[in-house]
């Protein structure tokens, strides 16, 4: 190494000691060292020696620890503070309509919700903490034996679990835990079966590569089928062919994977559902039929919203024999206690959660990164929305909990899931290109040798 390098590398030391991104270094140095390098060969070409252009170059850069704050600024860990306050107020609506609602209601069993509700609460936002500071980037690592653990539990929990409402959902784990183990899969599965498809598609859509995401997504389908979760098997085919369009841009494919899923569907809902889910939807139609019986609750959410006025019933609103299913519905709730003020108010905010979830995207260079983001976006998406909907009476009841606000186990998977999220948005400036260049040409050599 001549004199030259050594100076350059002992500025390059100092400059990197203020940058806390270790893995921007390389390209730091590569970059400034470059820039370096130029102004010494022009100077030294204008007649300079040696040490004056080596002097005037590091001159020229000024301070190394001056160089290193500005890069940390630009190359540091960041926050989405916009997406943070909105998990805190969406938690402290919950944790507020809850309390409200364990207070008021006259029926003895369900005043215990309230502490497992703050539980729930509580470890879903310990779970959020965790995935921010975990690196994503080693879920891809991972990524086959997630996919095997995962669709080993979906097979082994009807042997292991008692159908719930016809559904073999949740698994009884030590000291009184539950996990639910559709809901999870519906979240971990597409980013299990994305990180080992991704390369693969990107680089070779070839009708192999096509088929295998098929074979991967349709294993965990079947299952989440037998198990009779429908909602979270349809939630998991549309995040499915919806990342198979983003990562291959076959949008045609896309669509004709979108027709196909959905008449399969609608053919296995017409021929093999034997807990009649088509009359849920049909049942919207016809809500002058039968008023007493399935579509009571129907009419009953209708004539809440129609009721409360602009500011509700209060505080002390009676959750009777009648309302005490309602804590599933808390949209429905806000609107009975704080009236169409609060629906307002809490329309807008999911709308502005969800663009700003949305507006994250581009801002990712990292393709895996950005797969998580639209992944994550697009279930929580879905689910508040249809939940919003839910509010109007107006589309079928099914199993879709109201994220972060609902009441149940799912709070836990959704506040890790944005974590997640929050986690990719946090090292979108620490991605190294270099890294991230040497390892997709790494891969590309591997699929060519394969």
């Amino acid at each position: 190494m001549t004199n030259r390098h050594k100076r350059i590398q002992h500025y390059l030391d100092h400059m990197c000691v203020q940058v806390k991104a270790r893995e921007v270094h390389n390209d730091l140095r590569d970059e400034l060292g470059n820039h370096m390098e130029e102004m010494i060969l022009d100077k030294k070409q204008e007649g300079y020696t040696e040490e004056e252009a080596i002097a005037y170059a590091i001159e020229q850069m000024g301070d190394p620890a001056v160089v290193g704050k500005s890069m940390h600024r630009l190359h540091r860990h960041r926050m989405h503070w916009g997406i943070v306050s909105g998990i805190i107020v969406l938690a402290t609506i919950s944790l507020i309509l809850m309390w409200i609602f364990t207070t008021n209601t006259t029926q003895a069993r369900y005043q215990y919700l309230y502490s497992y509700h703050v539980k729930n609460t509580v470890v879903g936002l310990m779970m959020m903490s965790f995935f921010i500071f975990f690196d994503y980037r080693k879920w891809k690592k991972a990524a086959w034996w997630i996919y095997i653990l995962f669709n080993a539990l979906l097979w082994i929990n009807p042997m292991l679990s008692s159908a719930y409402n016809g559904v073999d959902r949740y698994l009884s784990l030590p000291f009184g835990f539950v996990l639910d183990v559709t809901t999870v899969s519906m979240w971990i599965l597409p980013l299990a079966i994305g990180a080992i498809m991704l390369d693969k598609l990107r680089t070779s859509c070839s009708i192999q590569s096509i088929l295998s995401y098929i074979a991967m997504v349709a294993l965990p389908a079947v299952l989440l089928f037998q198990i009779s979760d429908w909602v979270r098997m349809l939630l998991f085919g549309i995040v499915s062919v919806i990342l198979f369009g983003w990562i291959t841009r076959k949008w045609l494919y896309m669509i004709i994977a979108a027709i196909t899923t959905g008449s399969l569907s609608l053919i296995l809902l017409l021929f093999m559902d034997e807990y009649r889910r088509l009359d849920r939807f049909s049942v919207v139609f016809n809500l002058q039929d039968d008023p007493n019986g399935n579509v009571f609750m129907y009419n009953s959410i209708m004539d809440i919203v129609r009721t409360a006025g602009w500011w509700g019933n209060g505080l002390d609103t009676r959750f009777d024999l009648i309302k005490s299913n309602y804590f599933d519905f808390p949209g429905v709730m806000l609107i009975d206690v704080f009236g169409w003020s609060a629906g307002i108010l809490l329309l807008v905010g999911i709308f502005w959660f969800v663009s700003s979830m949305v507006k994250i995207l581009p801002r990712i260079r990292d393709d895996y990164g950005r797969m998580i983001i639209l992944s994550v976006t697009t279930i929580l998406s879905l689910q508040m929305i249809y939940s919003l909907v839910v509010i109007t009476g107006k589309v079928p009841i099914i199993s879709i909990a109201f994220p972060f606000i609902g009441y149940g186990t799912h709070l836990i998977f959704e506040y890790a899931m944005i974590g997640l999220l929050l986690g990719v948005y946090r090292r979108k400036d620490t991605i190294s290109k270099k890294n991230e260049k040497i390892r997709q040409k790494v891969d590309a050599d591997l699929l060519t040798n394969s």
